[in-house]
């Protein structure tokens, strides 16, 4: 049984247990004795699955801790029925407190076997997008995998990290060219959809002759070009690489740092970020959209790294650039933000 699955079933079992538990009045069960054992056979079932599946995925004391929940009250249970305290009686008090541990711990079971079906679930994205991105070896895929699955995307992506390093040497010492001095081209050699979201610090602004009069209308050189190109960097790449503006507006945005000196000179001490996030999304990362898709922030310099680097690498994976650049505009006035205090 999948993580998910189990950890439905666990929520199923509690419903069953508590519509089992009927009484009326005078504490007689009014419920089907058929239904009551059906409760007990699938708790107990729910227990001994989890234990084992928490033991599985190194959550050992919780495990424990879950295991002696459930004996403690099955135990005072099992004396309860034996001896039919009366109210007061320590062992009801024992069986009050036991009650609401296991009640605690199911609850926190449940949330771990969850978050663990949402992490396979990334593990498995995130094997499939290595797969399509990297070029990696079946044997090397299978390395980054069990990375994957200890919990330990880090060192996952500095293993890809020394595996891309070690074909960047190959390939120079046979062809004599640095494939870091190689800038390519997204929508050419990289995927539209490989970048949406992920972050990049801009190093150059190349107009391609693209010019913009004093009635602020922009001309690109050529209609089948983009009106020009960002130069950027990101860990998320082992390259610079050259980023496409598409759109009037982008290139505009561009425009109004690289023109204005203070804010070129705050860029030089700063950086200056940008995200390519479309308001739609077309299939292989296209903007299905009339609006613009970048967006730029300047920040305090150092602050790309900190953002790919913080929880374990999560952003590599699951980006969420919002965490620097505010909520995105579309319409309206739009602008580059300024964030001097990043809150990561």
């Amino acid at each position: 049984m999948k993580n998910k699955t189990l950890a439905i079933f666990g929520i199923g079992t509690y419903i069953l247990s508590v519509l089992s538990s009927a009484t009326d009045l005078k504490g007689n069960s009014v419920v089907p004795i058929a239904l009551i054992a059906i409760s007990g056979i699938a708790t107990i079932v729910f227990a001994i699955m989890a234990i084992v599946r928490l033991w599985k995925i190194k959550a050992k004391g919780s495990s424990i801790t879950f295991a002696l929940s459930e004996v403690s009250l099955f135990i005072l249970l099992a004396v309860q029925v034996v001896t039919s305290p009366s109210y007061g009686n320590p062992i009801i008090i024992l069986l009050n407190i036991a009650k609401a541990i296991n009640f605690i711990t199911f609850f926190w079971v449940i949330s771990l076997i969850w978050a663990t079906a949402k992490y396979e679930g990334f593990v498995k994205k995130t094997i499939k997008d290595i797969e399509n991105k990297y070029g990696l070896t079946p044997e090397e895929i299978s390395l980054v995998q069990k990375d994957l699955q200890k919990g330990n995307p880090r060192e996952a992506f500095r293993r890809i990290t020394s595996i891309q390093e070690q074909n960047r040497k190959k390939f120079e010492e046979a062809i004599g060219v640095d494939i870091k001095d190689v800038i390519v081209e997204i929508g050419r050699e990289i995927s539209w959809a490989d970048i949406v979201n992920h972050v990049f610090r801009v190093l150059e602004f190349d107009r391609s002759d693209t010019t913009i009069d004093q009635n602020i209308r922009v001309k690109a050189k050529s209609s089948f070009r983009p009106y020009g190109y960002l130069i950027v960097e990101s860990p998320i790449m082992n390259q610079k690489v050259k980023l496409p503006i598409i759109h009037r507006d982008d290139f505009l945005l561009a425009a109004s740092v690289f023109d204005e000196p203070k804010l070129a000179g705050l860029v030089a001490d700063e950086e200056l970020l940008v995200t390519y996030s479309p308001k739609r999304l077309l299939p292989k990362g296209l903007s299905g959209s009339p609006h613009h898709a970048l967006h730029y922030v300047i920040t305090p310099r150092g602050t790309l790294n900190s953002y790919y680097s913080m929880n374990n690498d999560i952003h590599m994976a699951k980006p969420e650039p919002q965490k620097l650049f505010g909520s995105f505009v579309y319409q309206g006035e739009i602008k580059v933000q300024v964030n001097p205090e990043p809150k990561l």
